[in-house]
Protein backbone atom coordinates (compact mmCIF):
# COMPACT_ATOMS: atom_id res chain seq x y z
CA UNK A 1 0.00 0.00 0.00
CA UNK A 2 1.21 3.51 -0.87
CA UNK A 3 0.38 6.59 1.17
CA UNK A 4 0.57 10.10 -0.24
CA UNK A 5 0.65 12.67 2.54
CA UNK A 6 -0.12 16.23 1.49
CA UNK A 7 0.48 19.08 3.92
CA UNK A 8 -0.93 22.47 2.86
CA UNK A 9 -0.58 25.92 4.32
CA UNK A 10 -3.96 27.45 3.50
CA UNK A 11 -4.59 31.20 3.23
CA UNK A 12 -6.96 32.08 6.12
CA UNK A 13 -9.35 33.90 3.80
CA UNK A 14 -9.38 30.84 1.46
CA UNK A 15 -10.19 28.12 4.02
CA UNK A 16 -13.83 27.73 2.95
CA UNK A 17 -12.87 27.60 -0.73
CA UNK A 18 -10.06 25.11 0.01
CA UNK A 19 -12.44 22.90 2.00
CA UNK A 20 -15.11 23.02 -0.72
CA UNK A 21 -12.50 22.12 -3.35
CA UNK A 22 -11.27 19.24 -1.19
CA UNK A 23 -14.82 17.85 -1.15
CA UNK A 24 -14.70 17.65 -4.95
CA UNK A 25 -12.14 14.82 -5.01
CA UNK A 26 -14.96 12.23 -5.04
CA UNK A 27 -13.93 11.36 -8.61
CA UNK A 28 -11.11 9.34 -7.06
CA UNK A 29 -13.63 6.56 -6.40
CA UNK A 30 -13.51 5.62 -10.07
CA UNK A 31 -9.71 5.51 -10.33
CA UNK A 32 -8.17 2.05 -10.55
CA UNK A 33 -5.92 1.33 -7.58
CA UNK A 34 -7.35 4.07 -5.37
CA UNK A 35 -8.33 2.95 -1.86
CA UNK A 36 -9.22 5.97 0.29
CA UNK A 37 -8.59 9.64 0.93
CA UNK A 38 -9.06 11.27 4.32
CA UNK A 39 -8.02 14.64 5.67
CA UNK A 40 -8.64 17.59 7.89
CA UNK A 41 -7.15 20.49 9.82
CA UNK A 42 -4.17 20.49 12.15
CA UNK A 43 -5.68 21.17 15.59
CA UNK A 44 -2.65 23.30 16.56
CA UNK A 45 -2.54 25.32 13.33
CA UNK A 46 -5.99 26.14 11.97
CA UNK A 47 -4.53 27.13 8.58
CA UNK A 48 -2.70 23.85 7.95
CA UNK A 49 -4.51 21.03 6.17
CA UNK A 50 -3.45 17.40 5.88
CA UNK A 51 -4.68 15.00 3.23
CA UNK A 52 -3.83 11.29 3.30
CA UNK A 53 -4.43 9.39 0.07
CA UNK A 54 -4.07 5.59 0.04
CA UNK A 55 -3.30 3.55 -3.08
CA UNK A 56 -2.96 -0.17 -3.74
CA UNK A 57 0.59 0.35 -5.01
CA UNK A 58 3.02 2.84 -6.48
CA UNK A 59 2.20 2.05 -10.12
CA UNK A 60 -1.54 2.74 -9.58
CA UNK A 61 -0.65 6.09 -8.01
CA UNK A 62 1.74 6.99 -10.85
CA UNK A 63 -0.91 6.13 -13.45
CA UNK A 64 -3.38 8.42 -11.65
CA UNK A 65 -0.86 11.27 -11.58
CA UNK A 66 -0.19 10.93 -15.32
CA UNK A 67 -3.82 10.48 -16.41
CA UNK A 68 -6.29 12.03 -14.01
CA UNK A 69 -4.79 14.28 -11.33
CA UNK A 70 -4.43 17.52 -13.29
CA UNK A 71 -7.94 17.29 -14.75
CA UNK A 72 -9.54 16.81 -11.32
CA UNK A 73 -7.40 19.61 -9.88
CA UNK A 74 -8.46 21.98 -12.67
CA UNK A 75 -12.17 21.17 -12.16
CA UNK A 76 -12.17 21.81 -8.43
CA UNK A 77 -10.33 25.14 -8.67
CA UNK A 78 -8.20 24.45 -5.59
CA UNK A 79 -5.08 26.24 -6.81
CA UNK A 80 -4.76 29.65 -5.25
CA UNK A 81 -6.27 28.56 -1.94
CA UNK A 82 -2.94 27.55 -0.42
CA UNK A 83 0.52 29.11 -0.19
CA UNK A 84 2.52 26.03 0.76
CA UNK A 85 2.26 22.44 -0.38
CA UNK A 86 4.45 19.50 0.68
CA UNK A 87 3.94 16.01 -0.70
CA UNK A 88 5.57 12.88 0.68
CA UNK A 89 5.18 9.29 -0.46
CA UNK A 90 5.38 6.33 1.91
CA UNK A 91 5.01 2.57 1.63
CA UNK A 92 3.22 0.59 4.31
CA UNK A 93 5.66 -0.84 6.86
CA UNK A 94 3.23 -2.16 9.50
CA UNK A 95 3.12 -5.88 10.22
CA UNK A 96 -0.68 -5.82 9.74
CA UNK A 97 -1.33 -6.40 6.02
CA UNK A 98 -5.13 -6.36 6.20
CA UNK A 99 -5.92 -3.41 3.92
CA UNK A 100 -9.66 -3.69 4.56
CA UNK A 101 -9.18 -3.39 8.35
CA UNK A 102 -6.85 -0.41 7.96
CA UNK A 103 -9.26 1.45 5.68
CA UNK A 104 -12.18 0.69 8.01
CA UNK A 105 -10.20 1.90 11.04
CA UNK A 106 -9.34 5.17 9.27
CA UNK A 107 -12.88 5.65 8.02
CA UNK A 108 -14.25 5.49 11.57
CA UNK A 109 -11.74 8.00 12.95
CA UNK A 110 -12.57 11.54 14.00
CA UNK A 111 -8.93 12.42 14.55
CA UNK A 112 -5.57 11.08 13.42
CA UNK A 113 -2.37 11.46 15.38
CA UNK A 114 0.65 11.56 13.10
CA UNK A 115 4.32 11.31 13.98
CA UNK A 116 7.21 11.57 11.57
CA UNK A 117 10.25 9.88 13.03
CA UNK A 118 12.98 7.34 12.42
CA UNK A 119 12.37 5.26 15.55
CA UNK A 120 9.21 3.58 16.81
CA UNK A 121 6.98 5.45 19.23
CA UNK A 122 7.23 4.15 22.77
CA UNK A 123 3.84 3.62 24.31
CA UNK A 124 1.08 1.22 25.06
CA UNK A 125 -0.72 0.89 21.73
CA UNK A 126 -0.80 -2.48 19.98
CA UNK A 127 0.02 -3.16 16.33
CA UNK A 128 -3.72 -3.18 15.49
CA UNK A 129 -4.05 0.45 16.66
CA UNK A 130 -1.54 2.12 14.38
CA UNK A 131 -0.07 2.04 10.90
CA UNK A 132 3.63 2.52 10.06
CA UNK A 133 4.74 3.86 6.69
CA UNK A 134 8.31 4.07 5.39
CA UNK A 135 9.26 7.13 3.28
CA UNK A 136 10.14 6.15 -0.29
CA UNK A 137 13.38 8.14 -0.45
CA UNK A 138 14.89 8.31 3.03
CA UNK A 139 14.75 6.75 6.49
CA UNK A 140 11.82 8.79 7.80
CA UNK A 141 8.85 6.83 8.95
CA UNK A 142 5.31 8.02 9.43
CA UNK A 143 3.14 6.63 12.20
CA UNK A 144 -0.62 7.15 12.04
CA UNK A 145 -2.72 6.43 15.12
CA UNK A 146 -6.49 6.87 14.76
CA UNK A 147 -8.50 8.12 17.75
CA UNK A 148 -5.86 7.76 20.44
CA UNK A 149 -4.98 10.50 22.91
CA UNK A 150 -1.84 12.38 21.92
CA UNK A 151 0.95 11.44 24.34
CA UNK A 152 3.99 12.65 22.44
CA UNK A 153 4.37 16.40 21.89
CA UNK A 154 6.24 16.11 18.58
CA UNK A 155 3.22 14.63 16.81
CA UNK A 156 0.46 16.36 14.87
CA UNK A 157 -3.23 15.90 15.56
CA UNK A 158 -5.51 16.18 12.55
CA UNK A 159 -9.25 16.73 13.08
CA UNK A 160 -10.90 14.81 10.26
CA UNK A 161 -13.33 16.61 7.98
CA UNK A 162 -15.86 13.94 7.11
CA UNK A 163 -16.82 15.72 3.88
CA UNK A 164 -13.22 15.33 2.62
CA UNK A 165 -13.30 11.55 2.99
CA UNK A 166 -13.70 9.50 -0.12
CA UNK A 167 -13.22 5.78 -0.49
CA UNK A 168 -13.63 3.00 -2.95
CA UNK A 169 -15.87 0.18 -1.79
CA UNK A 170 -13.78 -2.87 -1.15
CA UNK A 171 -14.55 -6.54 -1.46
CA UNK A 172 -17.01 -7.65 1.21
CA UNK A 173 -18.53 -4.18 1.78
CA UNK A 174 -22.11 -3.20 1.11
CA UNK A 175 -22.69 -0.38 -1.37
Amino acid sequence: MLLKRIKCGVFPEQKRRFSFAQEQWQELKAISGFLQQIGGWNVNDANEAYIFSFWENHSAYEAFMKRDHDEIMAKNNQRGTYHRLAVDLYMKASPNDDTFSIMEMLRKSNVLHVWERCEPLSGSCSAEEFIWFQHLHDHRRLLIVPAMPLTDSDGTTVAIEESWTTFRFMEGEET
